[in-house]
């Protein structure tokens, strides 16, 4: 960019332009940094304070935070209902069930609600349990009372079905046997009865 400075500046004078030439390439994104998904990183954090995110931690992954500051407004302009409950707790990546107590079987508590968190294949520590806690507590309505959070384990995967037809004919040659053998024939059945007397027949003696 060529000087707009008189003949007759001075050498700090030229020095100072030269500066703010160097700083005026320095690209500033005005027109992203409020945007979440456009938003540089490092940046993220002020841009959550200023949409008033009520949980953050410097351990969440990068879509996990831009997921939340996403959804800061909307969380806010239904605070108090099981909507900004489900929006603020799907913007980490997790699904979430609201049951309140009457829809418990048998019924709970009045005025009580209990919460169940599926949890995916990244797992959960404590850290992860107090964080999501703390988000329920801070958009739940002011007359319900936490009475639990159940964490449930999910997986996903494929399952591969497959199937093999083999058909086939045995034949065995043998030698030629009859499968079965029978005779015919008459049975008489006879009977025999003999009596006999023997006679011996000596000389006189005289």
């Amino acid at each position: 960019m060529e000087s707009l400075l008189p003949p007759n500046a001075t050498p700090q004078e030229r020095a100072l332009a030269e500066g703010m030439t160097r700083l005026s390439a320095v690209p500033v994104p005005v027109d992203t940094l409020w945007g979440a998904a456009t938003c540089p990183v490092a940046l993220l954090p002020w841009l959550a304070w200023a949409l008033s995110v009520d949980e953050w931690d410097s351990t969440w992954t990068e879509a996990q935070k831009r997921g939340a500051v996403a959804s800061a407004i909307a969380i806010h302009r239904r605070k108090g209902t099981r909507g900004a409950l489900n929006r603020a707790i799907s913007a980490l990546g997790y699904s979430i069930r609201v049951v309140e107590w009457w829809e418990e079987a048998p019924e709970g508590q009045r005025g009580t609600f209990r919460v169940l968190i599926e949890i995916d294949d990244r797992g959960v520590d404590d850290s992860l349990i107090r964080s999501l806690e703390r988000i329920v507590l801070k958009t739940k309505n002011t007359r319900s009372h936490l009475a639990g959070i159940t964490m449930a384990g999910r997986s996903a995967g494929h399952v591969y079905v497959g199937a093999h037809l083999m058909s086939g004919d045995v034949v065995t040659v043998d030698p030629w046997m009859p499968a079965s053998v029978s005779s015919q024939g008459a049975l008489y059945v006879g009977g025999c009865f003999a009596l006999y007397e023997t006679v011996t027949v000596n000389p006189v003696v005289i």
